[in-house]
């Protein structure tokens, strides 16, 4: 039975390992070696490299879905609820950047014997953010005409398209979080705003 002190530290090794190199150019003798324990360990309790990596990507997931599990919500308007849903995420990862880059390159470059099962993990983190997002306009008082799940998708689009410019620069750098924040804070209120209640005149 493996000893759960040193699979802690095999996992995070892996974590360290392939969110530096990526999965094809991480090395097994550097995991054993910040680990601290024998290659031939390893491969004795995962198996093989891609287990490992799976192993990984599962940490960094789930780690990350617990900062949001007994979250409590403002009840305020819906950008309130909004902003503190992106402050916990922008947070957890300015803490924990190898979790950010470890995502990033397992969703967008993962072996080919795993895509399934990243996929797999990957729709199960987007089916919550719907649920989240679903739960805040269940209460707005939306034109007839328009369909809940229109507006879910525009503001996870509107959202990622932010996190996409501004969250790999937390991740890189914690002492960017006061600097960029307001920033990004101002400009996600701006946008979500002309998103909700349109661009146009009324005529």
């Amino acid at each position: 039975m493996l000893d759960n002190s040193k699979k802690d530290k095999i996992v995070q090794a892996s974590i360290e390992e392939f969110s530096e190199h990526g999965f094809e150019k991480a090395n097994t003798d550097r995991i054993s070696q910040r680990a601290e324990v024998s290659k031939g360990l390893i491969f004795h309790y995962f198996g093989s490299k891609e287990n490992l990596f799976m192993t990984a990507m599962n940490k960094c997931i789930d780690d990350a879905l617990n900062e949001f599990k007994d979250l409590e919500l403002p009840k305020d308007d819906f950008i309130t609820i909004l902003m503190k849903l992106m402050e916990v995420k922008y947070k957890f990862f300015m803490n924990n950047p190898m979790h950010y880059r470890m995502l990033v390159g397992g969703f967008s470059n993962s072996p080919k014997k795993l895509k399934d099962d990243i996929e797999k993990r990957y729709m199960e983190i987007k089916q919550i953010g719907i649920n989240i997002l679903m739960d805040i306009i269940k209460g707005l008082p939306m034109k007839k005409n328009i369909e809940a799940n229109d507006i879910v998708l525009l503001m996870a689009s509107l959202t990622n398209i932010i996190e996409s410019r501004y969250l790999p620069l937390f991740a890189e750098d914690g002492s960017n979080y006061e600097k960029y924040y307001d920033v990004v804070k101002d400009e996600y209120i701006r946008l979500m705003n002309i998103l909700m209640y349109g661009i146009l005149e009324e005529r």
